[in-house]
């Protein structure tokens, strides 16, 4: 996560009011949330794609041994 510094919005003394500080942070926040989430459902999607493929191989490659044996045993 990135952190930002807020800055008073041209005001004389610089100080900001509560209400709209904590309304930018909790912005800031909500975007940031946003964009890990996205992240994370491609992360998970990705994870789920490859599973699949490497249950694939596997599956392929337990029939193609049991076949192998089955031939030794004969």
């Amino acid at each position: 996560m990135q952190v930002t510094k807020l800055r008073a919005r041209s005001e004389t003394n610089g100080l900001v009011p509560m209400g709209q500080y904590f309304a930018r942070i909790a912005a800031a926040l909500e975007e940031a949330h946003a964009r890990e989430a996205k992240l994370q459902a491609k992360l998970d999607a990705e994870d789920a794609r490859l599973e699949a493929r490497y249950r694939r191989a596997s599956a392929a490659r337990a029939n193609t041994y049991a076949r192998n044996e089955a031939q030794l045993a004969m």
